[in-house]
């Protein structure tokens, strides 16, 4: 199957991509992982073919094709496939010896990762909201108000334990056999150099705006944590850190989308639907930080 990449039309960062998918097919990684079909003429694994509709190149790669669909989180205790999955991949991960440098930066330098958006033009956009963003204007009025917090929150992160992460597993980037047994891992686009635990935050992050009750909400994320730490064994600091690393992830999110619109490659309403969630995030924590704090050290 063919991958043409449309996030970013940077070489270094899928060659990077292609090192570590390499890499790990000589771990003790046993679900599938993308293989990128390497070309006989010139030896690469992607090419950069002229797109004439839209005047400019893009990057393009052949994969092999991989069986499954992306699994639906119908019970609770599916989670504890995606936790052990995430805790097995973080393990061979942190095997690798990569010669090349990863080019996204950790989640917690936030400051470096969208130019277009930084954390100081952020907080411009909360306090005046252009036309395109009015239509959250009141969460963005609110969010000037808490992410100074989360911003200052995330001075000393670097302290924590590093290694390679993935740093996107959620259900969109995992495969389910027919038996509904989670059987790949995709889409290592945004794989680099971070917190080892924000294998773990992030999906954690993902599963708190499902379309599900508060009770398999908290029990599916008792499951997706003893499922990761069953293959790893992650320190108290890092255990402190998860609740502050979920708001991370949704506010990366945010900034990502927001430097989308600017870019005029997404609609406005994909930005607005994210600062929701990642408003809805932050009340919710608010709301339950200690009975995730319990949960996190049981």
């Amino acid at each position: 199957m063919m991958r043409q990449y449309e996030t970013h039309n940077d070489q270094a960062k899928i060659a990077f991509e292609h090192g570590v998918l390499t890499a790990l097919r000589h771990t003790d990684f046993k679900l599938d992982s993308p293989r990128p079909v390497v070309s006989v003429k010139n030896h690469k694994t992607y090419q950069v073919v002229q797109a004439d509709a839209e005047g400019r190149t893009k990057i393009v790669t052949l994969f092999h094709y991989l069986e499954g669909v992306n699994p639906l989180w119908e019970q609770a205790d599916q989670l504890l496939q995606l936790g052990r999955a995430a805790g097995h991949l973080s393990s061979s991960l942190a095997k690798l010896d990569l010669k090349s440098e990863p080019v996204y930066p950790p989640y917690y330098r936030i400051d470096e990762a969208y130019p277009l958006c930084s954390p100081s033009r952020l907080m411009e956009l909360c306090a005046s909201p252009p036309e395109t963003l009015t239509a959250c204007a009141a969460q963005l009025a609110q969010l000037r108000e808490e992410l100074p917090g989360l911003f200052e929150a995330l001075r000393g992160m670097d302290q924590l334990p590093h290694q390679l992460v993935h740093g996107d597993v959620n259900a969109s980037n995992v495969l389910a056999d027919s038996q509904g047994r989670i059987c790949a891992i995709l889409d290592f686009e945004f794989a680099t150099w971070d917190l080892r635990v924000m294998e773990l935050a992030v999906p954690m992050s993902d599963m708190l705006t499902m379309d599900k009750s508060e009770a398999w909400m908290w029990k599916a994320q008792a499951r997706l944590v003893e499922g990761f730490r069953e293959k790893v064994e992650l320190t108290a600091q890092e255990l402190r850190a998860i609740p502050h690393l979920i708001l991370l992830r949704s506010l990366d999110v945010v900034m990502h989308f927001i430097s989308r619109m600017m870019e005029g490659t997404d609609e406005p309403r994909v930005a607005v639907e994210q600062i929701v969630k990642l408003k809805q995030r932050m009340d919710w924590m608010r709301l339950n930080e200690r009975q995730l704090r319990t949960l996190l050290t049981e």
